[in-house]
């Protein structure tokens, strides 16, 4: 068994994280992530609690669990470069040692360190998956066994089918039987192909056989008549050379097809241009539409009535009136300019609108011209080939008539060698049958019906075991079980069969937590690996009502202790902060940087 423990990273210049570095130390426990936005008091995220997740991914796969892209990585307020520094053990057979990744951004880099050692290989591709060789870890695994997020967009039983088996497999380490049966298949095909040109070939040989027998005894009697055909078919054929070649010679040769291209390649750079400047009309338009919006709303709000401030309860004043009187007049004024600015620049964009449609017609016109080039280019060609092929038969019916004069008796040479061939293919396609049947046996052994049904039998009675038993801590009115062919079958509490979508939001949720939960498990006891760390993002803010909650927290608490795991779980919910046993890692977000403070209880 390896077992991995991640025990740092150090976070820098990565999404809203800036030059002061966060760092997290991976220790045994239930920590929680959480923290607050000094910007934007109001607002509960955006706090940047998931970049520690995404940064630990970065570290390993170098893209983010979200993917961004790369040049939005970088912080763009510092713009500085970006670094992430994970730190972690493998213990195996082979003994325990110490990893160090670096991976940066501006420039693009990844170092490697095994014990001190620099283990970087010749490429950022090689060298992650040299990391990911070390990890036995895969996307797909990280994603749903280590970092895992209850509001994925797409959970997984929300996935279809395909997607479903294929990630079961990779669970239970069965990928090699998919790998060996794609084998297998190539193999298959390819000495089936083999196998029906030696049949194809057997064929023409039998024919020609029969054909070489008939004709041995007809040869003589037909000799005139083969001639006479020979002669008319020479005939035909030049009568055709005559009509093609005069079919070619009225055909211009003067097709200036680049000229076409030349000219539709202009006209698509214009349409692009022409295209980005709508979409700056309309981002423009956008935003002065917002700027609008935003003044009257903020018009309808300001100013009151009362005697008194209903905010601060102090008297209003006379002074205070005309302050609130001019102000509502500059709004007025702004909100009429705006609104004049929005209808111009709705103007600008059916303007640029309407001369995208005239470049498209005239790509569409010249695009017109150009096919009928090509068509008629293309009319020459195949004029050309057949000129070609009927020069080709007539110089083949000069050798047929030429033969039909020293044909005596050499068809019993043909005869004889035709006769030997026939037992070398017969014997090529006897072993190729034999090869087929080989082959069939031994798709049947990896295949659904075979040894790889016995082994999913039994691995499925353990995962099944693990689904049974979260649903059940987890309080769920339903149980989930997957067949040989990985195809779930979900009771409700009154032993009908459901459909996940059935359930409500709460109820789903259970579902995928619990399929977490038990791919966790299957992985660290079929994969050969354990990993020492699982985050949850969002997990106590989904729909889990306080009773969920406390079930949830019992069953992270239960594996802290049993697998001695560093359990982190990202939420903006200050009641989550009760379930903590480790440490409380508080992020705060001031002028769009990301911190990590000391966490002081209000």
């Amino acid at each position: 068994m390896k077992t991995v423990n991640f025990t740092k990273i150090t976070i820098q210049n990565f999404l809203s994280v800036g030059e002061e570095p966060v760092i997290v130390d991976f220790k045994r426990g239930l920590h929680i992530i959480t923290g607050r936005n000094i910007d934007k008091p109001e607002r509960k995220n955006a706090v940047g609690k998931s970049t520690i997740a995404d940064a630990l991914y970065f570290a390993i796969f170098g893209e983010t669990l979200r993917e961004i892209k790369k040049e939005l990585i970088i912080n763009n307020i510092t713009g500085g470069r970006t670094q992430v520094e994970l730190e972690f053990e493998v213990d195996s057979p082979r003994g325990n040692n110490k990893f160090h990744i670096v991976r940066t951004l501006l420039p693009t880099k990844i170092q490697v360190y095994k014990d001190g050692i620099d283990k970087t290989r010749d490429s950022l591709a090689n060298t992650t998956k040299y990391i990911c060789d070390v990890l036995s870890a895969s996307p797909a695994i990280f994603q749903n066994c280590v970092i895992m997020t209850v509001n994925n967009a797409v959970p997984f039983m929300a996935k279809n089918k395909t997607e479903k088996r294929r990630f079961i497999e990779d669970i239970f380490g069965m990928e090699v039987f998919s790998k060996m049966i794609s084998v297998l298949r190539a193999e298959y095909n390819d000495i089936k192909r083999n196998h029906d040109i030696q049949n194809s070939k057997l064929d023409e040989i039998n024919t020609a056989l029969t054909g070489y027998n008939n004709q041995k005894q007809r040869n003589l009697d037909k000799k005139q008549e083969k001639r006479e055909i020979y002669l008319v078919r020479q005939h035909n054929n030049q009568q055709e050379l005559t009509d093609l070649n005069d079919s070619l010679d009225k055909l211009s040769d003067n097709v200036d097809i680049d000229k076409y291209n030349h000219q539709i390649n202009g006209l698509e750079i214009k349409l692009t241009e022409c295209e980005d400047n709508i979409s700056t009309l309309i981002e423009d338009s956008t935003t002065k539409r917002a700027s609008l919006n935003h003044n009257k709303d903020y018009y309808s709000k300001i100013g009151t009535n009362e005697s008194k401030c209903p905010v601060c309860l102090r008297s209003i004043e006379e002074h205070d009136k005309q302050t609130i009187d001019d102000e509502k007049q500059k709004l007025r004024e702004d909100i009429v300019l705006l609104a004049e600015e929005v209808k111009a620049s709705l103007a600008r964009v059916q303007t640029a609108k309407d001369h995208k449609d005239k470049i498209k017609n005239l790509i569409q016109r010249t695009t017109n011209s150009l096919n009928t080039a090509n068509l008629q280019s293309f009319t020459r060609q195949n004029i050309q080939q057949n000129i070609n092929k009927l020069s080709k038969w007539q110089e083949e019916l000069k050798i047929d008539l030429e033969s039909l004069k020293n044909d005596t008796d050499e068809f019993d040479i043909l005869i004889n060698d035709t006769e030997n061939r026939q037992v070398e293919v017969n014997a090529d396609v006897s072993g190729i049958v034999k090869q087929l049947n080989n082959l069939d046996i031994v798709k049947f052994v990896v295949s659904e019906e075979g040894v790889k049904s016995y082994i999913v039998n039994k691995l499925l009675e353990l995962l099944n075991n693990k689904l049974y038993f979260y649903l059940k801590k987890l309080d769920s009115n339903s149980t989930c079980v997957f067949n040989e062919y990985f195809e779930e079958e979900i009771v409700n509490d009154k032993n009908k069969i459901c459909s996940y979508f059935n359930f409500s939001g709460a109820e789903r949720k259970s579902i995928d937590l619990a399929c977490l939960f038990a791919f966790s498990d299957i992985r660290r006891i079929q994969g050969g690996v354990s990993y020492n760390i699982a985050i949850y993002d969002e997990l106590f803010d989904s729909s889990f009502d306080d009773k969920g909650i406390e079930l949830i927290t019992e069953i992270l608490r239960e594996r802290v202790d049993s697998l001695d795991e560093c359990t982190v779980v990202i939420s903006h919910r200050k009641e989550s902060l009760k379930a903590v046993t480790g440490d409380i890692i508080f992020l705060e977000k001031r002028d769009g940087i990301t911190r990590r403070v000391e966490y002081v209880e209000d």
